[in-house]
């Protein structure tokens, strides 16, 4: 495929250089990110303006600090007693708001987060996450069979939602009937400001008030009756005789029940869409499926880079690359921006499924913050991928993924491909 061709045209992941200064760039608009020269837009503020303040009504009331270098968002991620995840992880949020997340460890610092921490990473350890892989694969062909012989579909309704939608909920023990509901809820709670969402950011408070309700109510189903879920695996653990309470259950689920469906399938979709923008990528890969797997994915996973921003609080006054920051600010790490830093990737706007070195921070970088479900996503990311090429080596897109408006999650609610 070549630049002219119509998905590479339509792309919102293809830098474009833009018009815009400094001073008209504003990250809190989530219309910033429906712009065709998004990654033009990172570039510029990555030369002229590496740490910049944003404010507009999507965003909430406070404006934010905007850190887009590979090496100062390094920098601020590992420094959790000055940059907090306590009040949020969205620009979006407000310190008193609530949220799908609040009260999990997500939104925890050390050494609360350490200790809580320690109480769950077996479930998501690599040994656990290796005993899920069979289930992952008969997911998958599944979903494949489903579609069968056609010939052209909507790669995000037919494959990179179906997939996610029933391996993190069937995994995390929600029955089937209601799938679709949490869902539901986790798309409000990620894009409500898109238009096929309601367009009203105010929808996410009540859409993580309901997820955790749901979540402790499971998690008291569990506790009485568990089963080889991992809800019951988190209902039940217990370090140094401590368990999670009952509300403390019902924040993660809140955050997993959100954030697992919908970031794998934005990188389904964004890395379908790079396979047919870099076809020489897909051939390449096609000559060595699993052995080329594993860097294949991570090259996926900073093309996609499914969450763009993690959001921290400034604890004291401080300063990022020169830069005052008050206590009480917020402060957005664009992790999207760091994974195109030309200073730590070659030819950071190609897609190279052996690129080597690849530090890609799409799922967080060194710290106390590192993504708990990281060995996950890249198993149900290869397999998902490996199959999918295995059973359709001619896939290809035939227009852009349609993204989803917001600057948080890096979504997509359609593509078009043919097999």
């Amino acid at each position: 495929m070549n630049p002219s061709d119509p998905v590479v045209a339509g792309s919102h992941r293809i830098h474009r250089p833009t018009d815009l200064s400094v001073d008209q760039i504003n990250l809190a608009s989530n219309d910033t990110f429906m712009r065709p020269d998004i990654e033009g837009i990172f570039e510029k503020l990555r030369e002229e303006k590496p740490v910049s303040w944003h404010q507009h009504p999507d965003s909430g009331t406070q404006g934010f600090w905007s850190v887009v270098r590979f090496d100062d968002i390094c920098t601020v991620n590992r420094d959790a007693a000055t940059f907090s995840n306590q009040q949020g992880i969205q620009v979006l949020m407000e310190n008193d708001q609530p949220r799908g997340g609040k009260g999990s460890l997500i939104e925890m610092d050390p050494p609360k987060h350490t200790r809580y921490r320690k109480i769950v990473s077996a479930a998501f350890a690599m040994p656990a996450v290796k005993k899920l892989e069979p289930i992952v694969r008969a997911r998958v062909v599944k979903t494949l069979d489903a579609i069968g012989d056609r010939k052209e579909f909507d790669f995000v309704e037919c494959y990179s939602t179906p997939i996610p939608l029933g391996l993190i909920y069937d995994l995390l023990g929600v029955p089937q009937e209601d799938h679709e509901r949490i869902l539901s809820l986790a798309d409000k709670l990620f894009f409500s400001a898109d238009p096929r969402h309601g367009g009203e950011t105010t929808a996410m408070q009540a859409a993580g008030v309901e997820l955790q309700a749901y979540g402790r109510a499971l998690g008291e189903r569990k506790r009485q009756a568990p089963g080889e879920d991992l809800m019951s695996a988190l209902a039940l653990a217990e370090v140094d005789g401590e368990r999670l309470t009952i509300p403390e259950i019902g924040s993660f689920f809140g955050l997993l029940g959100g954030a697992g469906a919908d970031t794998t399938r934005a990188a389904l979709g964004w890395s379908m869409e790079a396979l047919s923008m870099f076809d020489d990528q897909k051939r390449r890969w096609l000559e060595n499926l699993d052995g080329l797997a594993p860097m294949a994915i991570e090259e996926c996973l900073r093309w996609a880079t499914p969450t763009m921003h993690m959001r921290r609080t400034a604890t004291r006054d401080t300063e990022i690359a020169g830069q005052p920051v008050r206590a009480g600010d917020k402060v957005a790490l664009w992790w999207v921006s760091g994974n195109r830093d030309a200073s730590k990737f070659a030819d950071p706007h190609r897609f190279d499924i052996t690129r080597s070195p690849n530090q890609m921070m799409a799922l967080g970088m060194a710290g106390p913050h590192f993504c708990l479900g990281a060995h996950l996503a890249r198993v149900m990311l290869r397999v998902s991928l490996v199959e999918l090429l295995r059973r359709y080596p001619n896939i290809r897109a035939t227009g852009p993924a349609r993204r989803l408006r917001s600057n948080f999650i890096n979504g997509s609610y359609e593509l078009p491909v043919t097999v």
